[in-house]
C-alpha cells in the first residue's frame, strides 16, 4: 500500500539520538497538510509516542484537515495514538499494537532533608499528580471523541497500560478496521521486532514492558545483527523513499543502490566487501563476521573510555562543588567570629576609662579630667 506522508520516531522531535531515527513533529505535518489542502491522503504511523503536547497538535492539524485516513503499522502507542483519534477514518495492519497508558513525569529525589524539606517535597509531589490526572482525563477525552465511550471507561483501559492486539484495537473502537494488506502485515512485524529489540526502551518513552516476539535465528551474531539492522533500516528507508519519488527508477537502478549502500556499510564496519546475490540477499564470510566484531569492540571500547572519563570529570565536578561550599562555610564562621570580637572588643573599649570626665573646680567652672588624673587624685587622698 502507498502512503502519502509517514509518521514515526519520537513524536516532537525531528531526530532521536537514543533510537538513531527520524521522529515527526507538529511542523512537518502541517507543511505536508497545507501542500495538500483539500486532498484525501494516507498517513502511516508507526511511533512509541513523545512529547504530549505536539501528539495534540498534529491530532488537532489533522482534524483541521478532514481528509486525513490513518493507518497504524507496528506498535504504535502514548502521543503517537492520540494524534489519530480525530482523523476521518483510522485502521490498523494485522500483527500491529497499540497502547494507550496514564500520562507520566520523571520525578528527580530529594536529597538530605528535614521534615520541612519533605513536607515542601510530598506538597510538590501531590501537586505534580494532580496535574497528570487533569492530563489523564483531557486524553481519555480523546479517545471518546473516537470511540464514544466515556472518559473514566477510557481512563480505566489506560490505567491498564496493555499492549492492544488489532483486532482488540477495533473491539475498544479507537481503531476503525484492521487494514488487510499483505505489505503493511508485514511491516509491522518487522516494525515490532525493531522496537523490541531496543534495550531501554520502556524507560525512554515511559512504556510498559514491550511484548516479545519469536524471530528466526540470524546467521550472525546477535549483538551484530542488532547493530547491523540499525544501520541497514536507515539507509533502506532512503532506498526505498527514492524509489517511490522516483517512478522511473529501474529494477537495475534500484539493485545499484542497494549495492553502493553495502559499500558505504562495509566502510563503515572495516569490511571489505559483501556478497550479493541476485536476490539481494547477501552473506558474510568468517574473516569478515571478525572483522565486524573487531571493528564494533573497538567503537564499544571508545564509547566506554568517554563514559569514563565523563564520570570522572563529574566527580571531580561534584568534588571542587563540595570544597567550594566547605570555603564558602568556613568563610562564614570565621566573619561570624570576627564580628563577635569586634563587638567584645568594642564593650571593653567603653568600659575601659578612656572616655573623658567633666568635673567642677573650684571656680565652679567645668573642666575635661582624664581618667588619669582622677586615678592620681584619689591616689593623694590615701
Amino acid at each position: 500500500m502507498k502512503y502519502d506522508f509517514y509518521i514515526t520516531g519520537t513524536i516532537g522531535e525531528q531526530f532521536d539520538w537514543w533510537t538513531g531515527q527520524p521522529g515527526t513533529t507538529s511542523a512537518q505535518v502541517k507543511n505536508f497538510l497545507k501542500e495538500n489542502k483539500d486532498k484525501e491522503v494516507t498517513i502511516a504511523v508507526s511511533s512509541p509516542g513523545g512529547y504530549i503536547d505536539e501528539g495534540i497538535t498534529i491530532a488537532e492539524l489533522i482534524a483541521d484537515h478532514g481528509k486525513c485516513n490513518m493507518v497504524i503499522i507496528g506498535m504504535t502507542a502514548s502521543a503517537a495514538t492520540i494524534l489519530c483519534m480525530k482523523a476521518k477514518s483510522v485502521k490498523i495492519a494485522r500483527g500491529s499494537l497499540m497502547l494507550i497508558h496514564n500520562s507520566s513525569q520523571y520525578i528527580y529525589g530529594n536529597g538530605f532533608s528535614n521534615k520541612k524539606k519533605i513536607d515542601a517535597f510530598i506538597a510538590s509531589l501531590q501537586k505534580t499528580r494532580s496535574e497528570l490526572d487533569t492530563i489523564d482525563k483531557a486524553l481519555a477525552d480523546f479517545y471518546s471523541y473516537r470511540n464514544g465511550k466515556s472518559i473514566e471507561d477510557n481512563c480505566a483501559m489506560m490505567d491498564q497500560e496493555k499492549w492492544m492486539t488489532a483486532q482488540e484495537a477495533v473491539d475498544f473502537g479507537i481503531v476503525d478496521a484492521i487494514l488487510e494488506d499483505d505489505d503493511s502485515n508485514t511491516q509491522a512485524k518487522a516494525i515490532n521486532n525493531v522496537y523490541a529489540g531496543y534495550n531501554g526502551i520502556e524507560e525512554h518513552f515511559g512504556l510498559p514492558t514491550l511484548p516479545t516476539f519469536d524471530k528466526p535465528e540470524p546467521k550472525v551474531p546477535k549483538g551484530i545483527m542488532a547493530k547491523l539492522k540499525n544501520i541497514f533500516n536507515d539507509f533502506r528507508g532512503v532506498v526505498e523513499e527514492s524509489a517511490e519519488e522516483d517512478h522511473s527508477l529501474s529494477t537495475n537502478n534500484h539493485k545499484s543502490m542497494k549495492k553502493l549502500v553495502l559499500k558505504i556499510v562495509c566502510a563503515l564496519l572495516a569490511v571489505e566487501n559483501f556478497v550479493m546475490g541476485e536476490d539481494g540477499t547477501t552473506t558474510l564470510t568468517e574473516e569478515q563476521l571478525n572483522s565486524i566484531e573487531g571493528a564494533l569492540k573497538e567503537k564499544d571500547d571508545m564509547i566506554a573510555s568517554l563514559q569514563n572519563e565523563k564520570k570522572t570529570l563529574v566527580t571531580e565536578k561534584e568534588n571542587l562543588e563540595t570544597a567550594k561550599k566547605d570555603a564558602e562555610d568556613a568563610k562564614a564562621d570565621a566573619e561570624g567570629k570576627l564580628a563577635k570580637l569586634q563587638k567584645e572588643f568594642d564593650d571593653f573599649k567603653a568600659e575601659a576609662g578612656d572616655d573623658t570626665k567633666s568635673k567642677v573646680n573650684e571656680e565652679g567652672n567645668t573642666s575635661i579630667m582624664t581618667a588619669k588624673e582622677m586615678y592620681n587624685d584619689i591616689k593623694g587622698l590615701l
